[in-house]
């Protein structure tokens, strides 16, 4: 018994999390700082690039979308007098991860903030990435890593100008896999 209920308050803390105490009046002036925001045209991507401009960051919105990302970036013009950049990034092909990491690299140098946050949630579970893997699995997990190793050079090249010293990488990430189900056959071993 006493383990059930356990798991219900673990569950309801999960759900229902305290308000947090750090807003967007906490962050600091973030000029100078380079980000990249997956899936930033919307939902909690578009908030976060939202705020980066706002406290005076580059930011680069990455996904597959362009339209969706062009119409983001006007209306986050019209809300923060900033411009956003257009990354194009599709997760579920690690050779288009490659092309936007490398043009990425072409731009900048540095790169301070990296929020992994685009993704599919619940696609049929016969749908695969363009490289055979799970849909959910290869753009959620294996496309966020890759890109995220890809960078890896110019995200420690950012430590050396960041007000702390330091660089984040922030991953969003959902539950909503329990929903649909993986095809564990398409997670490739080599």
């Amino acid at each position: 018994m006493g383990a059930l209920i356990s798991a219900l308050i673990a569950f309801i803390l999960e759900a229902f999390p305290p308000a947090t105490k750090f807003t967007e009046k906490d962050v600091p002036d973030l000029s100078g700082s380079v980000a990249i925001v997956t899936g930033g045209y919307g939902g909690l991507g578009l908030e976060t690039a939202k705020v980066l401009l706002t406290h005076n960051a580059k930011v680069y919105i990455a996904g597959r979308n362009e339209k969706n990302a062009q119409d983001a970036i006007r209306n986050l013009k019209e809300q923060t007098a900033k411009e956003a950049h257009f990354l194009h990034l599709d997760l579920s092909d690690l050779k288009a991860i490659k092309a936007a990491a490398d043009k990425f690299k072409s731009k900048e140098s540095q790169l301070h903030m990296l929020f992994n946050n685009g993704g599919v949630m619940a696609p049929p579970v016969s749908q695969l990435t363009a490289d055979g893997y799970d849909l959910q699995f290869g753009t959620n997990v294996l496309g966020h890593y890759f890109f995220t190793m890809l960078l890896m050079p110019e995200l420690l090249s950012g430590t050396k100008s960041s007000q702390d010293g330091k660089v984040r990488v922030i991953n969003t990430a959902s539950a909503g896999h329990q929903f649909n189900g993986l095809d564990f056959n398409t997670f490739k071993v080599q």
